[in-house]
């Protein structure tokens, strides 16, 4: 036969890095969910920064 089945006990590795660890994804997953969180609170509440609110 000139197909035949891939042997699943093969341990070769394929010819690309390993992905990245679970920890990196949720840290990075959490990090742009505050910046949203953030830039979504500064929008909504719409105070007005300037030289006037300090010093009072």
């Amino acid at each position: 036969m000139t197909g035949s089945a891939p042997d699943p006990m093969d341990t070769q590795t394929p010819d690309r890095p390993p992905g990245l660890p679970p920890w990196v994804k949720l840290l990075a997953i959490g990090v742009v969910i505050a910046v949203v969180v953030l830039v979504l609170a500064m929008l909504l509440v719409g105070v007005e920064h300037g030289p006037g609110m300090h010093g009072r």
